[in-house]
């Protein structure tokens, strides 16, 4: 008893003897872009490339020091991977390539629907949407597709389960309770009324469109369904749910401009919409009628609403041609001619033009976008930037890959010819490869992304 006793004594004795700990350094933290002087901010722009200033824009504003340099980028090129693990960057500006991990992204088996404001809009293989931004990792749900009136989700049948569609209910909603147009009730008419989440993304959505500057607890979206069924929907943070509204010609595209989305209809039908402050509901205002032209030998493909740098609104037609040729892979000739029709609201007139300045027009079915090719060197002015529209052929070739277990390889040329990224000059009609990136294998569309930070 008396050893344990005199031990005690003697570790309190030692603990008495101990000197005093230190504080802990307190740091102070210093936001250094703001003592650098305005030459040296413009030699540190001039030396990074996109990847790496966007890299430092994000560790500076995760520290709580946002960079004060410019991020507003060229637009990007994102490629899906023909596997679900990575997906490639590919800055227009730098000409490198970057790949992420779909799983940091969370975005692992997700098509993308539609890039807005450095967001991307994504659907996963259950049919759920959610909008994510890929330099932050920022992301959030969008409401379930089952809070549209006329669709009911089950379990009952599978495992995964399915979305009803009921008809009845759909065509009360798209013509507002009045009967369809005379000539369409079978065009309108959708294919099947269930579909299980990989086919909603196939072919019930189309695109989603964001609002300015979106963020997880503050968005409004426009959801674009593909053309059979023709509706656009509206949700916003605040209101998890769907808002339906009526379209008679059924939306193509849409952007956000100017505080409000615009749409383009399939007969050509410009128009702008505007939020109910009490109900929520959405309505539309016809701005002007583009006519649709035709093009000697070109098939109509699509139409894309776009806002140029001044705030005009501009509608892109795109025309396709393929015809047969000989050759090892069997390939077919592919051309393409673009009609680009301005706005002049004054009048409401459209006006044809092959000079849009120095701007070049961004267009695909994720995303049309208007850029300055003063603000952006690198960028060819007068000129069109495309990508891929088609969607189904992508998805339906990424199935078929999956159920023989072939993956074609990058040197397989047939699936990799300018149709997918190229470059229309609106002058000559010439059409070039977008150089840089080399053969990219893709599951989808490539998409136009112009990171934020």
């Amino acid at each position: 008893m008396a050893g344990s006793r005199r031990r005690r004594q003697l570790k309190r004795q030692q603990a008495r003897d101990l000197p005093p700990a230190k504080r802990p350094t307190e740091v102070v933290r210093v936001n250094f872009v703001d003592l650098l002087s305005e030459d040296l901010l413009a030699n540190i722009r001039h030396r990074l490339g996109s990847l790496d200033r966007l890299s430092f824009g994000v560790v500076c504003k995760t520290a709580g020091h946002p960079m004060n340099l410019d991020t507003a980028a060229t637009p990007w090129i994102v490629f899906p991977g023909t596997s679900e693990e990575k997906v490639t960057f590919f800055p227009l500006a730098d000409r490198r390539a970057a790949t992420a991990r779909t799983s940091v992204l969370g975005t692992r088996g997700h098509v993308v629907l539609g890039s807005s404001f450095g967001w991307l809009a994504t659907a996963d293989e259950l049919g759920a949407l959610q909008i994510v931004d890929p330099v932050t990792g920022e992301r959030a749900r969008l409401p379930d597709v089952s809070t549209f009136p006329f669709i009911r989700y089950s379990r009952s049948s599978s495992r995964v389960g399915h979305y009803y569609i009921n008809t009845a209910a759909y065509l009360q909603f798209r013509y507002g309770g009045k009967p369809p147009p005379e000539g369409k009730e079978k065009d309108i008419m959708p294919r099947s009324n269930s579909h299980n989440g990989n086919q909603m993304r196939q072919w019930f959505y189309a695109k989603v469109v964001l609002a300015a500057s979106p963020r997880p607890d503050n968005y409004a979206a426009m959801l674009i369904l593909d053309k059979d069924f023709g509706v656009p929907a509206f949700a916003t943070a605040q209101d998890r749910a769907w808002k339906v509204a009526p379209s008679r010609d059924g939306v193509e595209d849409a952007i956000h401009h100017d505080g409000r989305f615009y749409s383009v209809s399939h007969d050509g039908a410009v128009e702008a919409w505007e939020c109910h402050g009490v109900t929520g509901e959405f309505t539309s205002k016809l701005v002007s009628v583009v006519s649709i032209l035709d093009v000697e030998n070109f098939v109509l493909e699509r139409k894309y609403i776009v806002a140029m740098p001044d705030g005009r609104l501009v509608v892109v037609t795109k025309y396709t041609r393929e015809e047969a040729s000989t050759g090892y892979y069997d390939t077919k000739k592919w051309s393409c001619v673009f009609i680009v029709q301005v706005l002049d609201a004054k009048r409401g007139r459209w006006k044809n033009t092959t000079d849009i300045g120095d701007t070049a027009l961004f267009v695909g079915m994720n995303s049309s976008l208007c850029v300055s090719t003063k603000v952006h060197p690198g960028i060819k002015p007068g000129c069109v930037y495309f990508t891929d529209d088609e969607l189904h052929q992508a998805a339906e070739r990424r199935d078929r890959e999956a159920a023989s277990g072939y993956h074609r390889h990058d040197t397989d040329k047939a699936d990799h010819g300018p149709q997918h990224v190229g470059v229309y000059n609106l002058k000559d009609g010439t059409v070039e490869v977008v150089e840089g990136f080399g053969l990219q294998p893709w599951s989808s569309p490539p998409v136009w992304f112009t990171p934020s930070v």
